[in-house]
């Protein structure tokens, strides 16, 4: 029959060792590599959502501008920080944007999408969007830079 004696056992410790450190990375980095959202949220509870609509369109026009979004991929070292190709980030940083009206919560979200493991470059790139964006969406609407006069005055 199967004799265990001091050498199999270790053996066979160091290779369940290795099985199990193996399960552990992968489940890591599987974790890792999901879809991430960061950005900004703007609450927008009482305003109507024709309104609020009319925000998001406005922040998805200027979002699709492709000098603001080279403004963003400079200030931001948007290339370096997700290690994208510099001639690609404009379009890569065109495709990650992302701006919705989330109703059920009452805001604006808007921000970047890209994997887990880079969410702390992702939230700082979320903010640079929204304050590249914000003086334009508050000129093509007036009724923003209301809302954002409104917001200051309430908050000194």
């Amino acid at each position: 029959m199967f004799q265990m004696n001091s050498k199999k056992l270790a053996i066979l410790a160091i290779l369940g060792l290795f099985v199990i450190g193996g399960a552990g990375f992968g489940y890591y980095t599987m974790k890792m590599n999901e879809p991430s959202f960061k950005g900004i949220a703007i609450p927008v509870k009482g305003i109507e959502d024709e309104t609020v609509d009319k925000w998001v369109e406005g922040f998805q026009t200027v979002l699709a501008m492709d000098e603001v979004l080279q403004a963003i991929v400079d200030k931001t070292d948007y290339s370096a920080k997700l290690e994208i190709p510099t001639g690609e980030a404009v379009d890569h940083l065109k495709n990650a944007i992302k701006v919705e009206h989330k109703k059920r919560s009452n805001m604006i979200a808007i921000g970047l999408m890209g994997k887990r493991k880079q969410d702390e470059y992702l939230a700082k790139i979320g903010a640079d969007i929204y304050r590249a964006a914000e003086k334009e969406v508050a000129i093509k609407e007036p009724t923003f830079l209301q809302f954002l006069q409104a917001n200051s005055k309430e908050s000194e």
